[in-house]
């Protein structure tokens, strides 16, 4: 078994001093970088005395080592079970509030709302501009004597056709829009209006020697397609406004939870660095230059992207999929070569690219690996 640093201090101390309990289980304190490691007397020693003194007797140091080797590990997987306890909250919050990177999320929704600020000042400047134009063509139609005899049967029938062309133009068109919309779209329903004036005035030839003037009917459909462009317009205006309502009650919700968030993903970040830092401490088994092979199982761990975190599996083709970057290939490489190319792989997505690879378990088969870890400093490059 290979023996890391902590062991090797564990063994020069039992080398020295053997201390056994008096009536209770004695209980020895290791500070560990910040951390505490509480270990219980080994098993071996003699109950109901304390001796204080060498030991050097070979059985006994296998013994201790064997203790040691024990509780580093216990220490390690209840690290790892904080770990992936706190991941599991945050990803719970993640899925029950339909968030998966809420940076993005907010800087897609300002931008959304800032497109919608400038489509709403467009739609309000052409509401302004056909009622401004409403108003000029109701002031000339008053002007216009509605009616005037005709002239000659060509001239009822050049005005009877002209009718009947536009009517049929505008049949066509509303048979675009109700491919588009329904019955009750402001827009068909203008566009029927129009239709309907224009039946009524092709009826009113086939009874009477004198119909509308051509002038004030030429102003009257003015008037009702403006109306209809002044009602789209004003219908447009007012999703645009519905439609900014939705994308600010979006924004506020992300915002309230915002503060939960940060928390949790804090807590994520304090576990995570628990567990890296004392994988360091413990030492690395199997040795850095281990290369990684189809069937083992990394752990992909960001320090200032925990929503990125997964638990990957080496495929058949010796590679693993990620999100965000897609496929990559691992086989043949160590872990730290693996978190090289992370890092410069993710260095165009992320502006802290920050990443652990963790060795979680290897498919070789008889190898006991414990777990591999490579690791930066959070927060530098």
């Amino acid at each position: 078994m290979d023996i890391t640093n902590i062991q090797l201090a564990f063994r020069r101390f039992y080398t020295h001093f053997l201390i056994t309990p008096i009536t209770a289980p004695l209980l020895l304190a290791l500070v560990l970088g910040g951390g505490i490691l509480v270990h219980q007397a080994p098993a071996f020693a003699d109950p109901g005395s304390v001796v204080i003194g060498k030991a050097s007797n070979p059985e006994d140091i296998e013994k201790i080592d064997n203790e040691v080797f024990s509780i580093m590990k216990q220490q390690l997987r209840s690290y790892q079970q904080s770990l992936e306890e706190s991941e599991g909250r945050l990803q719970d919050f993640q899925r029950k509030h339909g968030i998966i990177l809420i940076e993005t999320q907010m800087n897609h929704l300002l931008e959304q709302r800032k497109s919608l600020d400038n489509s709403l000042k467009e739609a309000e400047n052409h509401v302004k501009g056909f009622q401004e134009k409403l108003a000029w063509i109701q002031g000339q139609i008053s002007q216009i004597p509605p009616e005037v005899p005709l002239s000659s049967s060509d001239q009822e029938g050049g005005l009877v056709g002209g009718a009947k062309n536009n009517l049929l133009s505008l049949q066509l068109k509303e048979q675009e829009l109700l491919n588009k919309y329904n019955e009750n779209n402001p827009h068909i329903q203008s566009l029927r209006r129009e239709m309907e004036l224009i039946n009524q005035f092709i009826e009113e030839q086939k009874v009477f020697s004198t119909g509308k003037n051509p002038l004030y009917l030429e102003m009257e459909m003015q008037l009702f397609h403006t109306q209809a462009e002044l009602v789209s317009a004003e219908a447009q205006a007012g999703v645009i406004k519905q439609q900014i309502a939705e994308v600010d009650k979006e924004l506020n919700r992300l915002r309230n939870l915002g503060p939960e968030l940060d928390e949790l993903r804090r807590q994520v970040t304090a576990d995570e660095k628990n567990y890296i830092n004392y994988l360091t401490k413990v030492g690395k088994t199997p040795p850095q230059d281990y290369q990684i092979q189809v069937g083992d199982q990394l752990d992909i761990k960001f320090f200032f992207n925990p929503e990125l975190n997964e638990t990957v599996l080496v495929r058949p083709d010796g590679r693993i999929a990620l999100q965000l970057v897609g496929e990559i290939t691992v086989v043949g490489h160590t872990v730290e070569q693996i978190r090289a190319m992370l890092i410069k792989t993710y260095s165009g997505q992320l502006k802290n690219p920050e990443v652990a690879v963790l060795l979680r378990s290897t498919n070789v088969p008889g190898e006991d690996t414990g777990t591999t870890s490579a690791q930066g400093t959070p927060g530098g490059k």
